[in-house]
């Protein structure tokens, strides 16, 4: 069947949204764009997701998922950022410095706009006295010092310029490379699951056979999951089925919608098997 659907998204909004969905009240700040950027504050006010951007010249990008429901393969093009400017950067920075808190947590989703250096990211690690979660690639998931990342491991393996092919692989790489103050690494492998690992244990959970309709936005919505398991306090061997209830809860709703609290609550009944590694 073909179809085709118009979101309005983005990593962090994704994040935010699902969020919202699952009980909670995030605030969105980052950098929005003067020529269309009604188009997300208007979704924001219709969900009820607070935010506070920094406004910039230039417009938001178009991004294309090109999704193949009988082999599961989506194709992308996506539009590089428009032009931030040092003041602007600048002021998103200061406008950080007043949000943070050491009970928050900051999420810091996706690529970087044109003229946005890879150290942004790290300078926001750097300010903020709480937790961070990053979900980046490249030299901002390499150089950043945050509490969590979740990269997908084409993220992880270009990143570090490794090939991990076994699980066990992966947290073996988690051990050796990945600095001590990353407490937490997950890695999302589409159809073949995902990988959890801490300081001291190591998670392995398949993905749930399901019939998925859009896998855009599938990590934004397992970052969710995770951010919720941090925020209820839940034993690090929940955080990995809580983080694919909330992915399975978002691929089976077209395009980039994510997941509800009800598709939530009925996926977490699902995700059952889990290995300890």
């Amino acid at each position: 069947m073909r179809c085709t659907r118009s979101d309005v998204a983005g990593k962090g909004i994704n994040v935010a949204v699902a969020l919202k969905n699952l009980g909670h009240d995030p605030l969105c700040t980052g950098f929005n764009f003067a020529e269309n950027g009604a188009l997300l504050t208007k979704k924001l006010d219709a969900l009820g997701v607070r935010y506070d951007f920094i406004e910039v010249t230039g417009a938001i990008r178009t991004n294309m998922k090109l999704y193949e429901e009988t082999t599961g393969i989506m194709t992308e093009f996506n539009q590089p950022g428009a032009f931030v400017s040092e003041n602007a950067q600048n002021a998103l920075l200061d406008k950080i410095k007043t949000l943070r808190s050491e009970d928050d947590i900051l999420i810091i989703s996706g690529s970087r706009p044109e003229g946005v250096s890879a150290d942004f990211y790290v300078k926001i690690c750097d300010m903020w006295s709480g937790r961070v979660f990053l979900d980046t690639e490249g030299e901002a998931l390499k150089n950043a010092k945050p509490f969590a990342i979740k990269p997908n491991l084409f993220e992880l393996e270009s990143t570090f310029g490794v090939k991990l092919k076994e699980t066990t692989e992966i947290v073996s790489f988690r051990r050796e490379k990945i600095a001590s103050h990353v407490k937490i690494i997950c890695v999302s492998m589409g159809a073949e699951g995902a990988v959890l690992v801490t300081p001291k244990n190591s998670f392995f959970c398949p993905a749930l056979k399901i019939q998925a309709k859009g896998v855009a936005g599938a990590g934004d919505a397992m970052v969710a999951g995770l951010v919720h398991a941090l925020i209820h306090n839940l034993p690090e061997e929940e955080f990995l089925p809580v983080a694919m209830s909330a992915a399975a809860a978002s691929v089976v709703l077209d395009g980039t919608q994510m997941c509800t609290l009800e598709g939530f609550n009925e996926m977490r009944g699902h995700v059952t098997e889990m290995v300890v590694l």
